[in-house]
């Protein structure tokens, strides 16, 4: 009857977690709350007083401290509206391609992408740019959209991206390796996206940009982008040789983002400045939060030993490596349609992992896979924010933007099944830095 009842309670806990959760529930609260009828259901409310320790616990984590400094330097860099910078250098080591500014767009996310990690940190400093501008070259706005929506997703995979933190924080990975693990399939989703536009651009008509590319003009452009591009030189020098800790290297890009904002392009006046320390604070709580009830969450699992559970039936079915994976990688792209990509990390991840630990994958390779996996969850509906937020920013309509992003879709997924199972992909790196 135990067994019976400790079955019974879970499948409470997650029925009720998936009820809320698609009731629009706020994910934090749908944690607690889902967790606060398991201790119910199971008859364990002499734990009550532990959750409140748990939720510290959770966040309690001095890695985690790299999060409100990354965010921070990212809002000091896009306060020095650099934007322009970055985009005229992309223009000469792109523009030249055919597809023309498409290939800027997808350019500009990969070098954004160093400075902010964020998807919709990308989408909102890019797209109000690159949207009207191609609209005005001859694109359609939603083809603008569906290019800049798609390009956004590489933001997470490059150094200094949240998720990479709190993936390694939640499953005990080292973040250094992490972020070299990413780095080869970030570029690898560029690069299929870029291919794919220039497949497009001989159907379309998209001609290359006209710009004087000489090596004087190309030298300035690279000058002008070079303060705000050292931030993530700063973060993977630091990190990946071993002289910081992410959180130091945190502290260091912000106090940098923050000298080039004040004396270098002189943009950030004590307004400004006060209003990044608003926007970096809201987000951060909004992240940590998420954290640490995801702690309950993860608290909850292992009392129903759901971790030990799934490595002993992976283990019994005895799956291939390539099979397994194709399973989690079916589970994670179903999540990500769902439930945001850092929830995810929080909630199933970890257990994921275990399985696929279980069956021999590489730790850091499936961290990999998992981060690209559920970025990709950002392209696809019904969450899609990515998508909502290219479309609010063009007001093509939905219907004309997905009929636009589906190719950008299925490249992102061949890119997934390259770093699947081509492993060096993502672990050459590590293993060349000593990971």
């Amino acid at each position: 009857m135990e067994g019976c009842r400790v079955s019974l309670s879970l499948g409470l806990f997650l029925a009720s977690f998936l009820f809320l959760l698609f009731a629009g529930l706020p994910v934090a609260w749908t944690m607690v709350a889902a967790s606060l009828l398991w201790l119910v259901a199971s008859g364990q409310t002499g734990f009550l007083p532990v959750l409140p320790e748990r939720i510290f616990q959770g966040i309690d984590v001095f890695v985690l401290m790299a999060i409100p400094l990354f965010i921070l330097a990212g809002e000091l860099i896009n306060e020095s509206r650099i934007t322009d910078r970055l985009i005229a250098f992309a223009n000469v080591l792109f523009g030249w391609m055919r597809g023309g500014l498409a290939q800027v767009n997808i350019g500009a996310s990969i070098l954004f992408s160093g400075i902010t990690g964020v998807a919709l940190g990308d989408i909102a400093a890019l797209g109000k740019v690159f949207i009207p501008s191609m609209s005005r070259s001859g694109y359609s706005a939603a083809y603008a959209a569906a290019v800049t929506a798609s390009s956004s997703i590489i933001g997470p995979m490059v150094p200094p991206s949240l998720i990479v933190v709190i993936y390694g924080s939640m499953t005990g990975i080292s973040i250094g390796a992490l972020f070299a693990a990413c780095i080869v399939p970030g570029l690898t989703i560029g690069f299929c996206q870029m291919t794919l536009v220039g497949f497009q651009a001989r159907r379309r008509g998209h001609a290359a940009v006209a710009m004087d590319r000489s090596l004087p003009a190309v030298a300035r452009s690279a000058g002008r982008a070079f303060p705000p591009l050292m931030i993530p030189g700063i973060i993977l020098a630091g990190i990946l040789g071993g002289i910081m800790t992410p959180t130091e290297a945190g502290g260091l890009a912000a106090f940098y983002a923050l000298l080039i904002a004040v004396f270098l392009y002189r943009t950030l006046g004590l307004r400004q400045f006060l209003s990044v320390l608003d926007r970096s604070a809201v987000f951060s709580a909004q992240l940590l939060i998420i954290v640490g009830c995801g702690a309950i969450f993860t608290w909850v699992m292992g009392m129903e030993n759901v971790p030990a559970l799934l490595e002993n039936t992976v283990r019994e079915l005895a799956l291939p490596p390539a099979l397994l994976l194709i399973a989690l990688n079916l589970i994670m792209l179903l999540l990500g349609m769902f439930i945001d990509p850092v929830a995810a990390i929080i909630l199933f991840v970890p257990i994921l992992a275990t399985a696929a630990a279980a069956a021999g994958v590489d730790p850091v390779h499936f961290g990999a896979i998992a981060i690209l996996n559920l970025n990709i969850g950002l392209l696809t509906p019904p969450l899609g924010v990515c998508l909502f937020a290219a479309e609010r920013i063009a007001g093509c309509g939905l219907p004309a933007l997905l009929r636009e992003t589906w190719p950008f879709l299925l490249v992102s997924l061949a890119a997934l099944v390259l770093v699947t199972y081509v492993p060096g992909l993502s672990l050459w790196l590590p293993r060349l830095l000593g990971f």
